[in-house]
């Protein structure tokens, strides 16, 4: 009988984009998932009935502690993720319960987990943790009963992770602008603060990768807030001739509320997508963004907790999936599909 790992092989492309097919996931291109069925059918690819039918006896759930930002776009591309996971393996009796969390309040995270952890059905915990230490030590006396996966920031090196290296996020956009920028012209670094999640290492990266251009820094300079960052970027901008400007927080709520004359001779890179970031590099605003995977951040996370649960594979120490970036300029921008899928 044909395996999956045959067909991938034929058609060039991986086993779990074949899985994927089958199971009717809407993560890979049409196209793809045409050349699988009809190579399937042509070889009478047959679905492991007894191996279902045998995972089918064990019901596993899923608890997914998920962040809820001010950009809605992560959260929402995140869950997602989750809900193709969650539908893709349901035949299984796999099923995830997504609670999310706003992102400033880290102590109703860890409330609402401590209930959870005292229910009887938690057999696996997805979590976005904002307080490291103190979810870690919360989780640590279940390590021996359930699994868990870190996502987006990492908890622990015994712990498996999913998520994207944003210092190397924020080196891409520091290198995008050491290109775009010539020698001496002036670079304004606004710091809009620690979002717990990725702003305090893309600033990092961005300021590593930037000292190594030729360009004028101006900053980094703490701004604390949308409001005052306009201020703060007028005001800079009156007094000295600014060429590019980069922020690791609330760029795009800043930049939205600025008048679109104003970026004429600005070249800015962003950390992140979403619509509103789109829309701005249509309009020549944002000249790259740096894009990582989310959906797939979500998807994989699910996956990989599945695989923990029903194949019990070990999670190796210091494991950590690193989700792929792009560089999103307006000639590639609709190369990448944004899912939001609610």
């Amino acid at each position: 009988m044909v395996t999956q790992k045959e067909i991938a092989k034929l058609l060039g492309i991986s086993r779990t984009t074949v899985a994927r097919a089958i199971n009717g996931s809407p993560l890979i291109k049409d196209e793809t998932k045409e050349k699988v069925m009809k190579l399937i059918k042509e070889m009478k690819y047959e679905k492991n009935i007894v191996g279902s039918s045998l995972a089918i006896r064990k019901n596993k759930k899923v608890y997914a502690f998920i962040i809820k930002s001010k950009n809605e776009f992560y959260t929402k591309e995140i869950i997602y993720g989750l809900k193709q996971a969650r539908e893709e393996y349901k035949s299984y009796n796999y099923t995830i319960e997504i609670i999310t969390t706003n992102i400033n309040d880290s102590q109703s995270q860890i409330e609402t987990l401590k209930k959870v952890l005292e229910k009887d059905d938690v057999d696996g915990l997805i979590i976005t943790p904002l307080e490291k230490e103190k979810v870690y030590e919360i989780i640590e006396p279940h390590l021996d009963k359930i699994k868990v996966v870190s996502l987006g920031i990492k908890l622990s090196d015994n712990i498996y992770h999913v998520g994207p290296d944003h210092v190397k996020q924020g080196k891409i956009a520091a290198g995008i602008m050491n290109v775009i920028l010539r020698e001496n012209e002036k670079l304004l670094i606004i710091n809009n603060g620690d979002d717990k999640i990725s702003s305090k290492e893309y600033l990092e990266g961005f300021l590593e990768k930037a000292k190594e251009g030729k360009t004028d820094i101006v900053g980094p300079l703490y701004a604390g807030g949308i409001e005052n960052s306009i201020s703060m970027i007028k005001k800079i901008c009156d007094e000295q001739e600014i060429k590019g400007i980069y922020i690791n927080r609330y760029a795009q709520d800043i930049y939205q509320k600025m008048p679109k004359e104003f970026f004429k001779d600005k070249k800015i890179v962003a950390s992140g997508i979403s619509e509103t970031v789109k829309e701005m590099i249509k309009d020549k605003i944002i000249i790259a963004a740096i894009m990582e995977e989310v959906s797939n951040e979500g998807y994989t996370s699910g996956k990989r907790m599945f695989e923990l649960l029903y194949k019990g594979i070990d999670v190796e120490k210091g494991r950590w999936e690193i989700s792929k970036s792009h560089i999103i300029f307006y000639e590639n921008l609709e190369d990448y599909v944004i899912n939001i899928g609610g």
